[in-house]
């Protein structure tokens, strides 16, 4: 009797443990489930919504409006793709899709690689024209150019549109606003370009009746017949030589930069 007696408690025990832990595991799942279902992990992971640009990343997250690399997805982008973002300058904001800081990446290139990009995004890079085109397209972007010559003087132009095609149309230049008269680049030398398809020494698309200019200027741009810009030419700082780096009349020589960046950013 007393042995059926322990068996019977001893088996309340244990039914009671199951009871006990079949609620904690039911309350255990409807805590998580609510929890991740409003948590920023679970959010991202089952709806991935990204930022489409540095902007967006500057104005949805406070803790990134750092300079940096950040993760983006532009409306017609098949991914999300990292991009450079420039928030230290002019109100911040800015999507880098070109930069030449010391030489150190070769921009003498054929038309796949600029297709899809090159280089490093926190050094000398080429952000890639499918990418820049899947950006320009989703909404109005101004355009900002900074540059320093060989001296280490600064410079910027900017141009309230900037809009480039796709791939079937070559990439043309098919969007360029107004230069902006704060600009102290001295000249409009992105003028001679509106319109233009791009072109690689692999891909001639120039109006040049003489020669392909991506290869006579050594290396990629809209090129018309030939360029009064260039700024994925040769790094030469300094050179005088037309294959450099070039930006036509800025002060202190047209191909003496030793530093440039190319950004866009939705206009205000």
């Amino acid at each position: 009797m007393k042995f059926l007696l322990v068996f019977i408690f001893e088996v309340g025990l244990f039914v009671s443990d199951i009871v006990k832990s079949s609620e904690f595991r039911q309350e255990e799942i409807t805590s998580r489930t609510r929890r991740s279902t409003e948590s920023s992990s679970y959010f991202f992971y089952q709806q991935p919504e990204y930022p489409r640009d540095c902007e967006e990343v500057y104005d949805q997250c406070d803790d990134q409006s750092a300079d940096g690399v950040y993760l983006i997805k532009p409306e017609s982008s098949p991914e999300p793709f990292e991009v450079y973002c420039n928030n230290s300058i002019d109100g911040g904001g800015w999507t880098v899709f070109q930069r030449r800081l010391d030489g150190s990446v070769e921009f003498y290139r054929p038309w796949n690689e600029y297709k899809n990009g090159f280089g490093f995004l926190r050094k000398d890079f080429w952000l890639g024209n499918d990418k820049i085109s899947y950006l320009t397209n989703q909404k109005i972007y101004e355009l900002r150019i900074d540059m320093n010559n060989v001296n280490g003087q600064p410079f910027f132009a900017k141009y309230n549109l900037f809009r480039i095609s796709d791939d079937r149309t070559k990439y043309r230049l098919v969007g360029l606003g107004d230069y902006n008269s704060t600009s102290t680049a001295n000249n409009d030398s992105m003028n001679h370009h509106r319109n233009q398809s791009f072109s690689t020494y692999d891909r001639d698309n120039d109006h040049s009746s003489y020669t392909n200019c991506a290869e006579y200027r050594h290396g990629a741009w809209w090129f018309n017949d030939c360029a009064t810009s260039q700024l994925n030419g040769l790094y030469n700082a300094g050179s005088t030589d037309f294959k450099s780096i070039e930006w036509n009349s800025l002060p202190g020589g047209h191909y003496h930069l030793k530093y440039s960046e190319m950004k866009i950013r939705p206009l205000q």
